[in-house]
C-alpha cells in the first residue's frame, strides 16, 4: 500500500462518460478548494492512477464505455487500497450496494446531485482516509518496536489493539453524526450492553468482545448512502433491502480480524429474533450469540427512550412493558429478565430525558 496525503483539501479524480457531470463536478469540487482530474472511461482513469501524481478519493460512475465502475473500483483497491473509492449512480439498489460493498467502495453519490451533500461526503471521505492512514502508520511504528525490543512485545500488542480501538470508536462517531439524532447512540448502547451482560455473569475477555461488538453493531451504515440513510419520509422495497444489508455488510467489515471475531458475529446477528422471524439468516433461540440476544434488548429500550423527531416519546413505563411484551418473540426470556432486574440500573446509566 502507498501512503501519500494531500494537506488540506482533498486531490480527487472524477470518471463519468458524460462531460458534462465531470465539468459540473469539477466546478464544484474546485470551488470547494480541492484539486479535481476528470476522464471518461476506466482505461483513461488507470493510466492516471498510474502517473505521479497521488488521488485522495476516486469518483466513479458505474456505467463506463469500456469497463464497468466495479472493475474500476477493484481495480484502485488493489493499486493503492487507501484511496478512498465513491460510486456516482442515478438509482441506488441493494444489488448496488453489495456489489460496490464487494470492489471496496465507501460511499454513494446519487444523482442528481446537491452540492452541499457531496461537500459533506468528500469531507467524510477525506476524514476517513486520514484515520486509515493514520492507524496504519501507529501500527506499523509499533511492529517495528515488537521486531526490534522482543522483550516489550506484550506492551506493543496493547498499544495495537489500543489503535484499533481508537480508530473504530473514531468511525463510529462518523456513523452516529450523519444519522443526526443518534448522536452518542453507539456509545451509549455500548455502556448499557456491557452492565447487562455484566449483570448476567459474564466475565473478562468475553465482556471486552461484547461491548466492542455492542459499539460496532451498525458499521455496515458507512456503506449505505445518504440518500437511503437520511431520508425523510418512508423507505421504498429497494430502499429497505438496502437498509436491511447493513448488518451482513459489517460483518463483512470485520470477520478478516481475529481481534474482532465475537464483534463480526455480534454485528451480522443484532437484528435476528428469539423466535426465528428476525434477519438476516432467521435464526432462533440460543443459535443467536448471547452478546447479541442481550444488545437486541438494549438497543430496543434506547429506541424508544430516545427523543426523536420522526417518533413519539415513550416513557419508561411504557418501554418496560413494551420489552415485557415481546419477550420469547423478538426477546430472549431470560435475557428480559435479567434486564428487568437491574433496570433501575440501566436507566440511570442512559441519562434519558
Amino acid at each position: 500500500m502507498k501512503i501519500e496525503e494531500t494537506a488540506g483539501k482533498g486531490s480527487i479524480l472524477v470518471v463519468d462518460d458524460d462531460p458534462g457531470i465531470c465539468r459540473i463536478l469539477e466546478l464544484m469540487l474546485k470551488e470547494a478548494g480541492h484539486q479535481v482530474v476528470s476522464c471518461q472511461t476506466v482505461s483513461d482513469a488507470l493510466e492516471l492512477l498510474k502517473s505521479r501524481r497521488r488521488y485522495d478519493i476516486v469518483l466513479a460512475d458505474l456505467k463506463l464505455p469500456d469497463e464497468d465502475g466495479f472493475s474500476l473500483l477493484g481495480k484502485v483497491r488493489e493499486m493503492d487500497s487507501s484511496i478512498v473509492r465513491i460510486v456516482i449512480t442515478g438509482h441506488v439498489t441493494a444489488e448496488h450496494v453489495i456489489s460496490s460493498m464487494r470492489h471496496g467502495a465507501y460511499d454513494f453519490i446519487r444523482k442528481p446531485f446537491a452540492k452541499e451533500d457531496l461537500l459533506i461526503i468528500m469531507e467524510r471521505a477525506l476524514e476517513y482516509r486520514r484515520l486509515m492512514l493514520e492507524n496504519l502508520r501507529y501500527r506499523r511504528h509499533l511492529e517495528e518496536m515488537v521486531r526490534a525490543k522482543s522483550g516489550q512485545i506484550s506492551e506493543a500488542l496493547d498499544q495495537i489493539k489500543a489503535s484499533y480501538q481508537f480508530t473504530l470508536e473514531a468511525m463510529v462517531a462518523m456513523l452516529d453524526a450523519r444519522e443526526r439524532e443518534l448522536s452518542q447512540h453507539s456509545q451509549r448502547v455500548r455502556d448499557l450492553t456491557v452492565a447487562l451482560a455484566q449483570h448476567m455473569g459474564v466475565k473478562s475477555p468475553d465482556l471486552e468482545e461484547i461491548g466492542r461488538g455492542a459499539l460496532l453493531h451498525d458499521i455496515g451504515k458507512i456503506a449505505i448512502p445518504d440518500a437511503v440513510l437520511q431520508k425523510p419520509g418512508a423507505l421504498d422495497a429497494d430502499e429497505w433491502d438496502v437498509i436491511k444489508n447493513h448488518p451482513q455488510l459489517g460483518y463483512s467489515f470485520l470477520a478478516s480480524s481475529s481481534y474482532l471475531k465475537t464483534a463480526a458475529e455480534m454485528v451480522l446477528s443484532h437484528h435476528e429474533h428469539y423466535d426465528g422471524r428476525g434477519y438476516p439468516r432467521g435464526l432462533k433461540g440460543e443459535d443467536i450469540c448471547l452478546g447479541a440476544r442481550i444488545f437486541a434488548v438494549i438497543d430496543a429500550y434506547d429506541a424508544m427512550r430516545s427523543r426523536r423527531v420522526y417518533k413519539t416519546f415513550v416513557s419508561k413505563d411504557e418501554a418496560l412493558e413494551e420489552i415485557c411484551s415481546k419477550s420469547g418473540s423478538q426477546f430472549d426470556p431470560t435475557v428480559v429478565e435479567a434486564f428487568m432486574d437491574c433496570r433501575h440500573r440501566i436507566e440511570e446509566l442512559g441519562h434519558w430525558q
